[in-house]
C-alpha cells in the first residue's frame, strides 16, 4: 500500500498520487477562476443598544484580494515553473498572481498514516529556499505540504492550507471528502491489484 518497492518502480503510488491531485487541481482551479475578480465584502458587528456599529472588513483567504490569478499542475510531469525564478524543483501546484505578487505552492504526499508528520517536515524543507527567493524578489509566498493518507484520512495540513486559501465551511468539508474518497479508491485498486506483475495504469481510477 505505501512501501513496497515493485510498486513504487512500476509507478503505481505515483498513479495514486495523481488520482489524489487531480481532484485537488480540480478544487483549486474553480476557487482560482471565482476568486479572480473578487469583490469587497463587509460585515457589521453586533453591538449594544444606543452603540454605533462599525462596519469590519472581510477577513478573506490569500486567494482573495487579488487578481489574475495563474495555474499550474504537476500532472503527468509537465509543469514548467513559473518565469519569476530558474530552479529544478517542480512543487505539485503553483498559483501566482503577477499584478499581486503573491505565489503559492501546494505539494501533495499521499503516504501511510503515520507518516504524515514525516512527510510535512521533509516537503516543507524542501522548498523553503525557493520561497526564500520569491520574498526576495518582493512577493510574498506561500508552501503548503499537504498529506491525504493512503486510506482517505486527511491530515490536519490539508484542512489549514483550504481555510489559508479561503475554501471553508462547507465547501471544505466537501473538498477533503471528495480528496479521502479518491485516495481510498485509488489504493483499493491497487490492493486488488497487488497480486499482478505487471501494472497498467489507468486515467479513470477505477
Amino acid at each position: 500500500m505505501s512501501s513496497c518497492k515493485t510498486a513504487l518502480t512500476q509507478g503505481r503510488f505515483r498513479w495514486r498520487h495523481d488520482q489524489v491531485l487531480r481532484e485537488l487541481a480540480d478544487v483549486l482551479e474553480r476557487e482560482r477562476a471565482r476568486k479572480g475578480h473578487p469583490t469587497k465584502v463587509n460585515s457589521i458587528n453586533f453591538v449594544r443598544p444606543g452603540e454605533k456599529g462599525k462596519a469590519a472588513p472581510h477577513q478573506g483567504g490569500i486567494l482573495d484580494g487579488a487578481q489574475l490569478w495563474e495555474m499550474r499542475v504537476d500532472l503527468d510531469r509537465r509543469l514548467s515553473y513559473p518565469d519569476i525564478i530558474q530552479t529544478s524543483l517542480r512543487p505539485d501546484i503553483v498559483l501566482w498572481s503577477v499584478q499581486s505578487k503573491r505565489m503559492v505552492m501546494v505539494e501533495l504526499t499521499v503516504p501511510w498514516e503515520k507518516c504524515c508528520e514525516e512527510a510535512y517536515q521533509r516537503k516543507k524543507m524542501k522548498y523553503a529556499s525557493i520561497a526564500e527567493e520569491v520574498r526576495a524578489l518582493g512577493w510574498s509566498a506561500w508552501v503548503f505540504p499537504v498529506e491525504m493518507g493512503s486510506r482517505g484520512f486527511p491530515a490536519q495540513s490539508m484542512w489549514k492550507m483550504f481555510s489559508a486559501l479561503g475554501i471553508t465551511g462547507v465547501k471544505r468539508r466537501t473538498a477533503v471528502m471528495h480528496l479521502s474518497r479518491t485516495a481510498e479508491r485509488a489504493s483499493s485498486w491497487l490492493w486488488w491489484k497487488r497480486g499482478d506483475s505487471s501494472w497498467k495504469q489507468s486515467t479513470g481510477g477505477q
